[in-house]
């Protein structure tokens, strides 16, 4: 009895020096910090990783581990077939063994173990939990890897599970912290550009933009062409971009879009910043201003405006009817109107006067 009290007594202080420990943590660097020495001693553990939740929603975490980092470096690209969080995902901030997870199944046929060995590590034992708020939004996660054969103890298991609602709300405060000091920073970066933004994630969802971006797309795309604000045909694109497996085809990374006389010149650039363990895509949009001015511009007609482009170049009547698509005479009949409604009085002129300020 008495060694009993002695354990748990030493348990519960160790228990409250994390706790204060976690409280005064500010990045995900000072929770492994200090959960690693106690955690890797007290459960005779070989790895610790302590992850944090991606805070654009998408799937995976972001890992802290000076040990097992080889694995879990491109944890987003596997996770759905990675046994310890489809696990623990059923499982809410409840710290489960692999022998609770894999109920019998082999460790050795699952993905996790090939990619393990595959990154040179010999893990044969996990001790891990999903770190959930009471609104169920997954916040992180810790893991506690063996390398030999035998198993964790319950009283590691048990150890872990008290700390578990500490480690939950520190995380969740550091997420919240990282997400807005990433908008904060990225948005001051993309700023300093002159052309609109928009801040794509691997899966093309938006992350962030300037000011002009939306606007913008709302003028050039319907509103059922957009998810989000962002064009459905862009966001495939991204995607495509983002694929390891396959030869990515440069012509994806740029493209011209054309409504009558205006364009729009589009860049897609990987930006150094990691987002959900993988880079953030930047889409600069650059609109060219028609060179004819406003106010004429609303004068004409969208055939007499093909035809005043067709003029802009210097083009002659028989190459202007093939390009607009109509006899030679009716091109005849649109330069007249062009000219009465600008009161101008030849192509010259019109050229001359119509240009943009």
């Amino acid at each position: 009895m008495g060694k009993a009290r002695k354990f748990l007594s030493r348990e519960q202080a160790l228990i409250s020096e994390l706790k204060e420990a976690l409280g005064e943590a500010r990045t995900l660097e000072d929770v492994y910090e200090a959960l690693s020495q106690a955690l890797l001693t007290l459960c005779e553990a070989d790895h610790l990783a302590v992850g944090c939740a991606n805070p654009d929603g998408t799937a995976g975490l972001q890992w802290k581990t000076n040990t097992v980092q080889p694995l879990l470096k491109n944890y987003a690209d596997w996770v759905q077939d990675d046994f310890v969080f489809q696990s623990t995902l059923v499982h809410p901030n409840q710290v489960l063994s692999d022998v609770q997870m894999l109920r019998g199944k082999p460790l050795s046929e699952t993905e996790s173990f090939r990619r393990s060995q595959g990154a040179g590590l010999k893990l044969k034992r996990v001790l891990a939990s999903l770190l959930f708020t009471e609104e169920k939004e997954l916040k992180g996660g810790i893991a506690m890897y063996r390398e030999s054969a035998q198993p964790f103890s319950l009283r590691a298991q048990w150890f872990l599970q008290q700390i578990i609602p500490y480690i939950t709300r520190t995380v969740a405060r550091l997420q919240e912290f990282y997400a807005l000091r990433f908008e904060r920073d990225l948005l001051k970066a993309i700023a300093m550009g002159s052309s609109p933004v928009l801040v794509l994630n691997s899966l093309g969802r938006k992350v962030a933009d300037t000011g002009p971006a939306i606007p913008l797309l709302e003028r050039w795309f319907a509103p059922h062409e957009l998810s989000d604000g962002v064009p459905r045909e862009w966001m495939e694109r991204v995607m495509a971009l983002s694929r390891f497996d396959v030869a990515v085809d440069p012509r994806l990374e740029s493209l011209t879009l054309e409504r009558g006389a205006e364009r729009m010149d589009v860049t897609f650039s990987q930006s150094s910043v990691i987002w959900g363990g993988r880079k953030l895509w930047q889409v600069r949009m650059h609109e060219r201003a028609h060179w004819l001015r406003p106010d004429w511009k609303a004068k004409l007609t969208a055939q007499e405006l093909r035809v005043a482009d067709c003029l802009h170049e210097g083009l002659a009547n028989k190459e202007i009817a093939p390009r607009v698509g109509c006899s030679v005479e009716t091109v005849k009949v649109h330069i007249k109107s062009i000219f009465e409604k600008t009161r101008t009085h030849s192509r010259a002129e019109f050229v001359a006067k119509g240009r943009r300020s």
